[in-house]
């Protein structure tokens, strides 16, 4: 299930990255892991978490070090969820409980109590879990059958829900419903299950092959290659019609669905420009309710695994070789609330006259080259200024602050703007007229624009 992305009118402008993002709308997306080491495969995204695997290479030859990280959307922070040693593949998770398989079973993690639970079947292999809520699910083999096992977090039962001779692949979840390809001697199907009535329908049976299905309510979508090319089909269980989302002959690949939303690579731009090709492509976005389709971001580069939750699309970016995770907030046709440095709507910027006193609260970090780091705050309705100080101790770095008030008035500072070069930012926003502050959350961001090492800073409002 893809629960919404919970946050206040947050609105994001390019000029928080300090990598430049593309796309026909890409001054909304913005770094929130980057990184030089692997992220395997997929991207989570749900409850406006994102979650990823990173792999770093440990002291040794072989040894690595494979954990869970987790980006708070509201909160601006990337969190460690866990690390051991297991591979992890296939990640998935659900509010507090995170899943992925390794080669040798399911691996489940519950954040509250700190309970990391394997599940193992002797004889099989498992792989490609998924979860909602407290019900997890995968796909188990002993190489001459395939199983849908599904197990109960509360109750610690698990159960057989779907046995076949075919191969049994991609199994997604929303509530009650299962959604999941089967491989047939001269074509697949896209299946659907209710694991309420143990009910099962065939949702498509056409020649061809086609895979990757993914659901949220009464949408299913997959990747079916019944003409050629893999091409994004929408599934709607209320009329029990399927159509292709945005045809093209170049390939499209890894589809996924919230509400109303529905994204995937697509390959029609890529470099290459064959019919067919799987090369650098893009990330695209359908919005059903307004049956408008854009490119969310495009590049030279590869761009992968794009997931979407609520109003927010999350993906994998190649470029520099790293792998770096992109976030895109979406909101329809909203009017974007763009201002340059040192002004917005019904406010003044001007430079904090003396420095803030060191009984101030700070928040204490480190920056390297082109990361960002992201607060939160919420002032109180009665408040009619609000300053800012960010202080670093390299003078060979330059760090700069980006602030985004409830409505969308967006400024953004570096050290020369407050008139003292001293490797700090010291800015104070006011409501015009000695008005109030707008009620809501207002977002921070500090970017390390230029830092040779990892650099020192402390940042606080007031």
């Amino acid at each position: 299930m893809k629960a919404g992305i919970v946050v206040s009118l947050i609105l994001l402008s390019l000029i928080l990255c300090t990598v430049p993002c593309s796309g026909a709308d890409s001054f909304d997306a913005y770094l929130v892991a980057k990184s030089d080491s692997e992220k395997y495969n997929e991207i989570a995204c749900d409850s406006g978490n994102v979650a990823w695997v990173e792999y770093d290479a440990g002291p040794g030859s072989g040894n690595y070090s494979r954990a869970v990280y987790r980006y708070n959307v509201s909160g601006g922070r990337k969190e460690l969820v866990i690390r051991d040693t297991s591979w992890k593949r296939d990640l998935a998770f659900s509010g507090d409980r995170y899943v992925w398989s390794d080669g040798r079973g399911i691996f489940l993690y519950d954040e509250v109590p700190g309970k990391l639970t394997f599940l193992y079947s002797p004889g099989s292999r498992q792989y490609s879990p998924a979860i909602d809520g407290s019900t997890v699910l995968w796909v188990e083999t002993n190489e001459r059958e395939y199983f849908l096992v599904m197990y109960d977090v509360v109750s610690g039962t698990h159960r057989t829900v779907v046995s076949s001779t075919g191969s049994l692949g991609y199994p997604a979840i929303s509530g009650n419903r299962v959604v999941y390809s089967e491989a047939g001697p001269t074509h697949d199907r896209i299946m659907l299950l209710n694991v309420t009535t143990g009910e099962k329908t065939v949702l498509c049976n056409e020649p061809g092959s086609r895979t990757m299905p993914a659901i949220d309510g009464d949408r299913v979508v997959w990747v079916d290659g019944r003409t050629g090319p893999y091409q994004v089909f929408l599934y709607d269980l209320k009329s029990g019609k399927a159509q292709p989302v945005s045809p093209s002959d170049s390939f499209q690949m890894y589809p996924d669905i919230s509400d109303n939303l529905l994204v995937w690579e697509d390959y029609r731009n890529a470099s290459a420009g064959s019919q067919g090709f799987r090369g650098n492509g893009d990330i695209r976005l359908y919005d059903i309710t307004m049956n408008m389709t854009r490119i969310v971001a495009e590049g030279p580069f590869s761009l992968e695994f794009p997931r979407v939750s609520g109003e927010y699309v999350v993906w994998s970016d190649g470029r520099n070789k790293a792998h770096d995770i992109f976030l895109y907030h979406y909101s329809g046709n909203r009017t974007h609330n763009f201002l340059a440095t040192g002004t917005g709507t019904g406010y003044s910027a001007t430079p904090t006259t003396i420095p803030a006193p060191d009984t101030r609260v700070r928040y204490y970090s480190t920056m390297s080259n082109g990361e960002i780091e992201w607060y939160s705050l919420e002032p109180s309705t009665e408040d009619k200024e609000i300053s800012f100080e960010l202080r670093w101790d390299d003078p060979a770095s330059s760090l700069s602050l980006t602030l985004v008030s409830p409505g969308g008035s967006t400024w953004h500072f570096s050290d020369a703007d407050d008139s003292r070069p001293d490797q700090a930012v010291r800015m104070t926003i006011s409501g015009v007229s000695g008005g109030y502050l707008e009620p809501g959350k207002w977002t921070v961001a500090v970017a390390g624009d230029s830092a040779e090492r990892p650099v020192p800073y402390d940042l606080c409002w007031y």
